[in-house]
């Protein structure tokens, strides 16, 4: 068979490095094409000085992520890892609870919702939990099945009553993933359900972007480099990238894998002929719809909020604030002397966000500022700006029917174009892993 020479992978995200490292691994040369000035794509933190440790957006991963810990084992990052409490508090019409996911104890005294509706969330729990092989929160493949057509809302208002979906399922789903729970597949929440019962939560020290880096390592990795144009070239592909100083450059590679939010996938390819990209596989990326995200962090004193603490609202409705994230950070006094403090991580409603994405920094701070005590009042108001997020296609929305969808185009995919991507299941770092060692899989499959 004939060996493959050179591929590219757009998009040095989680999908696009872990693309590139199962290339390498069979043996082509990999050239990475990312926009931006790093790897790591939306897992990417920030990083200032000001603070010990100091990376900014670090994202929780848990236990039960697979790949993740093969490749901290595989590259020795143990010593990465932190711990981080799992301490969510639930605020219910102005009243906090404590709710802890491997704590019965938590559920059993959790007093937003009946006693009935937390037995039958605890019998709901367990009957999923003894499906986890099968309710893989990270696979379309497997999830497929379940995909049902209902929502989320549907199954939660079908094992709850309406109270105890909106103050016990909802407010775990929406927190943590943005979306509204009446625009999701039920599959998810399931799989959710199935997996997270006794799970540990971690953040890397130094930011998720470590596990994009080290994969890799080997390829060509091109920065600031944006791909602006793919059209076909014989039975390979012309790829046109513009650096970071307006210069256009033109290579052919035999593969590509396209792994960038699906919007941005559609539009390189959309040139494409259906014999590469399929009607299929176009029209999957072109429906897929995103939540955006908005980042509005404060350095408070330590003791005036909860530590390591995830502070989601409750109800059906649209809150002007969703959640309220805590870590524990240090800075120095004019003197020298470290000084605890809380890096708190304030997340907007959806419709407040919207509103103020793209807003100068100033004006989001202070939107936030007003709002943020709409969930907690004791939020400080000497809280101290400080660094600011925006993510316009942060999480790609999993509706009703897209995991087959998702699982329809996993087994359509072939070269010289492939696609990776977080949207083909959910906005979680080992889905999109998971995504780019299926791509190359379709590649190097050819030539084995």
């Amino acid at each position: 068979m004939t060996q493959r020479n050179k591929t590219a992978v757009i998009g040095g995200g989680m999908a696009g490095c872990a693309a590139a490292k199962e290339l390498l691994k069979s043996g082509v040369d990999v050239v990475v094409y990312e926009a931006s000035p790093g790897l790591g794509g939306r897992a990417r933190s920030w990083h200032r000085a000001e603070i010990e440790p100091d990376v900014g957006v670090n994202l929780w991963f848990t236990s039960f992520y697979r790949i993740m810990f093969d490749r901290i084992r595989e590259y020795g990052l143990e010593d990465q890892l932190v711990d981080m409490s799992n301490n969510v508090i639930v605020v219910d019409d102005g009243t906090p609870a404590e709710l802890l996911s491997d704590s019965l104890r938590s559920l059993f005294r959790y007093p937003h919702v009946p006693l009935r509706d937390r037995i039958r969330f605890l019998t709901a729990t367990a009957k999923e939990t003894l499906r986890r092989r099968q309710l893989d929160i990270f696979d379309p493949l497997k999830l497929a099945p379940f995909d049902d057509g209902t929502t989320a809302a549907q199954y939660g208002r079908k094992i709850l009553s309406r109270r105890g979906f909106d103050s016990l399922l909802r407010p775990e789903i929406e927190s943590f993933w943005l979306w509204s729970c009446e625009e999701i597949s039920a599959a998810h929440v399931r799989a959710m359900q199935a997996q997270v019962a006794g799970a540990k939560f971690y953040v890397f020290l130094n930011g998720m972007e470590v596990i994009a880096e080290r994969n890799a390592e080997g390829a060509d990795i091109r920065l600031e480099h944006e791909v602006t144009n793919l059209q076909m070239d014989g039975d390979g592909v012309l790829v046109s990238a513009r650096d970071a100083g307006g210069t256009v450059s033109e290579e052919r590679f035999d593969d590509v894998v396209v792994a960038t939010t699906a919007p941005v996938a559609a539009k390189l390819t959309a040139a494409l002929p259906t014999g590469t990209v399929s009607q299929d596989i176009r029209e999957f990326l072109e429906s897929q719809r995103y939540e955006p995200a908005l980042s509005v962090s404060y350095l408070v004193d330590y003791s005036s909020m909860p530590s390591e603490a995830h502070i989601v609202a409750a109800g059906a409705d649209d809150p002007p604030v969703k959640t309220i994230i805590t870590f524990p950070r240090q800075v120095r006094d004019e003197e020298g002397r470290p000084v605890d403090k809380h890096l708190a991580f304030v997340y907007p409603g959806r419709a407040a966000t919207r509103r103020l994405l793209g807003l100068p920094a100033e004006e989001q701070f202070a939107e936030t500022s007003r709002l943020v005590t709409r969930l907690w009042p004791d939020f400080p108001a000497d809280a101290e700006p400080f660094q600011i997020a925006e993510r316009p296609h942060a999480m790609p929305v999993p509706e009703p029917g897209r995991y087959r969808r998702s699982a329809r185009v996993i087994r359509q995919q072939r070269g010289p174009v492939v696609f990776a991507g977080d949207y083909f299941t959910s906005p979680i770092s080992e889905a999109a892993m998971l995504s780019g060692m299926r791509a190359a899989e379709a590649l190097t499959a050819v030539s084995r």
